[in-house]
């Protein structure tokens, strides 16, 4: 029989891993406000959000320390950029679709590889800040998936998902502690680089939830047919 402080640990982690999802996705909310409306003080911040101002602090310093984003407070707080702005900016799913569109280029013999290579490795100064790891890893997981790399393909692969809102297998190797199941079925809200590493936020299929899972153990992703 399961043993009963087993059972209690087991509840705990569970709620632990929700609870970091659910953190993970108001954080990337916060990240999408400070860059389409940016000088809010942490105080305005904090009545959005319905949260503390301390709450709203350690947010930031995930954003700045461990996302490694631009964020300063210079009159509210924003992403510092080069440059002043000239107009509107790529949206996330702007930016995926244009992406899409530029890989699918690559394949075209009719067009000029080199000054393909050019634009794409431009491309990604052309997007908001908080965008620009995600558009810089995308281009170099379509250039490297042509190579066979199979980590560019896993991530090219979310990519897509994220665009169509679409499900996914993740493949786990055996014995992998990821919530009990070797192939969660997620539908993709958000990718992010987090501490060197790079997770996803999404909707668990099997757990009717939001989870983050981190992408370093994926060995493979697979659409996920009839969902």
């Amino acid at each position: 029989m399961p043993d009963q402080d087993d059972d209690v640990f087991s509840a705990a982690f569970a709620d632990h891993k929700r609870l970091a999802a659910e953190r993970f996705r108001r954080i990337w909310q916060l990240v999408e406000d400070i860059a389409s409306q940016p000088g809010k003080s942490r105080k305005e911040l904090a009545s959005q959000f319905a949260l503390s101002e301390r709450q709203v602090q350690a947010d930031l310093n995930v954003i700045r320390r461990e996302m490694n984003l631009p964020l300063v407070r210079r009159q509210g707080y924003r992403f510092v950029t080069d440059a002043q702005d000239s107009g509107p900016q790529f949206s996330l799913a702007e930016a995926q679709l244009l992406l899409m569109l530029l890989q699918r280029a690559a394949h075209d013999p009719t067009l000029p590889v080199d000054r393909l290579k050019s634009l794409m490795i431009k491309l990604p100064y052309l997007f908001p800040l908080h965008l620009r790891p995600l558009v810089a890893k995308t281009l170099e997981s379509a250039s490297a998936a042509e190579r066979g790399g199979r980590q560019q393909e896993i991530f090219a692969a979310l990519a897509e998902a994220l665009l169509r809102k679409s499900y996914v297998k993740l493949i786990y190797p055996a014995g992998e502690p990821v919530a009990s199941m070797q192939e969660p079925i997620v539908r993709p809200e958000v990718l992010f680089p987090y501490c060197s590493s790079w997770h996803l936020i999404g909707t668990c299929r099997q757990r009717g939830r939001i989870m983050v899972f981190d992408l370093d153990n994926v060995v493979a992703v697979s659409n996920a047919v009839g969902v």
